[in-house]
């Protein structure tokens, strides 16, 4: 017993702490986080869609499309409060750039790579919750573990937009420096592409600013100008987006039927369709079914295809969808495992920027019609694309066809340009873009997006809401900081109805 309990005790002393710590490591989990960890999780972050329902909830919003489980908020124009998850793509971001600058073996153009990346996405998230709210912490956001910031200052919208262009830039910039690096599933690593990206972006950002001179010290119209000169993406296969395979459920489309049990209810409304068959726009027949109690008349016409009233009282609506009269949502969005790609940021939709701003008399590389013209046959073939044979209704979108269409009824006509562009960009954002055409409108009025007061659910009856209240926890977590910024926005109020500084 004393020779097995000695050969024991050696067998012990053999597995140092380092052994073992080694022995118990899990080889399936990374024991050192690396930049190119940290920007996968970043990159998926801001390119993920809701599984469900929720991916389409904002074609609700804007009346493209109704849902009949049950009623939704968004379907009659009431808002709730936001949050700020996004903040934590900022701490992850930072952490990326300090882990690639502290890496002594790492080459100094692929840290401008991370660097650039960490300014991207920080611009990203921080225009999605001011675009959402209002005022919101920036200049001391994120800075809990770097400088004990735990309760952040709410800087004023002005700055925080002054902040996120000046970051753009200078993303531009770092790109252009760059070389390639790893962990980027959107672009393969490739610089170029980033920057035409921070770049298309950029002029986003600035059109929804257009009614102001400058912001801080940028003047709005001179860095549109300076940015639509820069590298901007070719082609719809550049835009910033998440494509989706049937190979692993994990990488499935979000509306697809094994992911949930939604898609029933999906139905189209009267607003999109009655607009598309105005323009006798085929991607009806690639984004609809023929109705139940018309597919008689044939599904290659647009007589077989009904939309809904989308302000019909709710149990009219559902009533009205049940009994077959009217468009379902196109069986290719649940019944295609791979879907198709989902666009953030699009080659189309910066077409259509760069139109809006070529009819505002700013300099843009080609004429208001030319940019326009880009975007509509982009928009149109991308839809073509990701439509099989078998969900076309025996309808094709090809040259020819959008040739003719630009050529007729969606001729372009620079009186009318601002509705056209708006319109267009409206219609091919169908399940894309999320909550852009709600901005546009916000911004524009255009589409004019019907409202009957007597089912409007937002407090100023005759109009949608204008923005999301701030998160409930920032009233216990950060008291004072938001109380002050509601004070310095709204008078002291937090509704949806209040007007942010880039609505003045």
């Amino acid at each position: 017993m004393k020779k097995i309990y000695l050969f024991a005790l050696s067998l012990l002393s053999l597995v140092s702490c380092g052994d073992f710590d080694e022995i118990n490591t899990n080889p399936d989990t990374p024991t050192v986080v690396t930049p190119s960890f940290l920007a996968t999780q970043i990159i998926l972050k801001t390119t993920e869609s809701t599984t469900g329902k929720w991916f389409i909830a904002d074609s609700w919003l804007v009346k493209q499309t109704t849902f009949t489980e049950h009623l939704e908020w968004y379907l009659y124009n009431k808002f709730e409060r936001t949050d700020f998850d996004d903040y934590s793509i900022l701490t992850d971001a930072d952490k990326m750039r300090e882990i690639a600058d502290a890496n002594e073996s790492m080459k100094e153009a692929e840290k401008k790579a991370y660097e650039g990346l960490n300014l991207f996405v920080r611009s990203y998230a921080l225009y999605g919750m001011t675009m959402a709210m209002g005022d919101i912490p920036c200049s001391e956001a994120a800075k809990g573990e770097s400088d004990a910031i735990y309760a952040p200052k709410y800087d004023t919208q002005e700055a925080v937009f002054e902040s996120i262009l000046n970051d753009l830039r200078k993303a531009s910039d770092l790109f252009s420096e760059a070389s390639s690096f790893n962990g980027d599933p959107v672009y393969n690593g490739d610089p170029s592409l980033w920057q035409k990206a921070a770049n298309s972006f950029s002029l986003r950002v600035l059109n929804m600013l257009s009614k102001k001179e400058n912001v801080g010290s940028i003047n709005v119209r001179t860095m549109f100008e300076e940015m639509a000169l820069r590298p901007l993406f070719t082609s719809e296969a550049e835009s910033y987006q998440r494509v989706y395979s049937a190979d692993k459920s994990a990488q499935w489309y979000p509306f697809y039927w094994e992911k949930q049990n939604y898609w029933t209810y999906p139905f189209m409304t009267s607003f999109i369709v009655d607009m598309m068959k105005k323009l006798e726009d085929r991607r009806l027949f690639y984004y609809a079914e023929p109705a139940k109690a018309l597919v008689s008349k044939g599904e290659d016409s647009f007589d077989a295809y009904s939309g809904v009233n989308p302000v019909l009282a709710y149990g009219v609506v559902q009533d009205e969808c049940a009994n077959g009269l009217h468009s379902a949502i196109n069986k290719r969005y649940f019944q295609i495992a791979e879907g198709e790609p989902v666009k953030f940021i699009a080659y189309s939709e910066i077409q259509f920027v760069l139109a809006e701003a070529a009819l505002r008399g700013w300099k843009t590389p080609q004429s208001a019609k030319e940019h326009y013209e880009n975007a509509v046959r982009a928009a149109m073939k991308f839809t073509a694309e990701y439509t099989p044979v078998e969900y076309r209704h025996q309808v094709e979108i090809d040259d020819a066809y959008i040739d003719q269409y630009l050529q007729g009824k969606a001729a372009f006509d620079a009186n009318k340009g601002l509705e056209q562009i708006i319109e267009q960009k409206f219609i091919g954002s169908v399940f894309q873009l999320a909550f852009n055409s709600y901005y546009d409108y916000r911004r524009t009025g255009l589409p004019e997006i019907p409202i009957d007061p007597q089912t409007n659910m937002n407090e100023v009856k005759d109009q949608l809401p204008l923005r999301w209240m701030y998160p409930e926890d920032e009233y216990s977590r950060n008291r004072e900081h938001i109380e002050e910024a509601i004070e310095r926005q709204f008078g002291g109020n937090d509704t949806p109805n209040d007007v942010m500084w880039l609505l003045k």
